[in-house]
């Protein structure tokens, strides 16, 4: 290669006259106008197809049907409850918690919580009542067995025991 030959890319044209860049800028030009006729332009929403309307309406139909009528293969099994010595169960711990915070709080500041939330128990389901103050009386309610716990008749200790005797009589134990 000498001096003289010209370095260029392979797609690069030669030089021509002034023609070839009038014809560039009109091809940008007629471009552009195009592009602003097709942004003026609306388009409707399409339509939609004729087997829409009876589809829907079959299946609207359909609903009704299983909403009034409702068979027996729409109908789901139901969720079973736990059992009720489950649930006994669970509240008798939840209420065996509970003594052991009020207590707790009895023997930290030397008096009776005025609520359940002071004592630090929350949800349980529990109803506390303060008698005088010294003694409490908590009840708990399951189904139609009530568990209940007197500080003037007993202790939580033997208040425990006794649950728990009764306890695994129910529960087969």
């Amino acid at each position: 290669m000498s001096e003289k030959d010209e370095v260029r890319p392979f797609h690069a044209k030669d030089v021509t006259s002034g023609q070839e860049a009038a014809e560039v800028v009109a091809a940008v030009l007629k471009h552009a106008q195009e592009r602003d006729r097709a942004a003026k332009r609306t388009v409707g929403p399409k339509k939609q197809p004729r087997w829409l309307v009876p589809v829907g309406v079959n299946l609207g139909v359909f609903a009704a049907y299983l909403l009034i009528w409702s068979p027996d293969w729409v109908v789901l099994n139901p969720i079973a409850p736990p059992a009720s010595e489950d649930q006994i169960e669970v509240t008798y711990n939840a209420m065996w918690l509970a003594l052991n915070q009020i207590e707790a709080f009895r023997i930290d500041l030397d008096r009776l919580p005025q609520s359940l939330l002071e004592a630090g128990v929350s949800g349980a389901g529990l109803d506390y009542t303060p008698q005088g103050a010294a003694n409490y009386v908590l009840i708990a309610q399951v189904g139609e067995e009530s568990l209940v716990y007197s500080s003037a008749q007993q202790t939580p200790q033997e208040w425990g025991a006794a649950n728990a005797a009764g306890m695994s009589e129910r529960i087969g134990g």
